[in-house]
């Protein structure tokens, strides 16, 4: 029972870490790397959108990329990576 128990949890935690990659050529973006690192992977973002909280204070940006045929939306958070999306067109 514990061997499954442990079993269950190792793949969740992989699902959730592989969601904080994507694969750019032969390059990866994580969670974490520099706002930087996003541009030199993806190039100048084509659209950008401000994040406020519910009181209008500024939080981060929302970042969207075309690349191969699809739109990567990267949030950028105090300089870095915060989450990575990728949307079929």
């Amino acid at each position: 029972m514990r061997r499954l128990l442990l079993l269950v949890l190792l793949l969740l935690s992989l699902g959730v870490h592989a969601g904080g990659t994507y694969r750019i050529g032969t390059q990866v973006l994580t969670v974490g790397d520099s706002a930087a690192r996003a541009v030199e992977l993806l190039g100048q973002p084509a659209y950008r959108e401000p994040i406020e909280n519910a009181y209008g204070a500024y939080r981060g940006e929302r970042w969207q990329f075309a690349y191969n045929g699809t739109t990567v939306v990267v949030v950028i958070s105090q300089g870095r990576v915060a989450s990575i999306d990728e949307l079929h067109s």
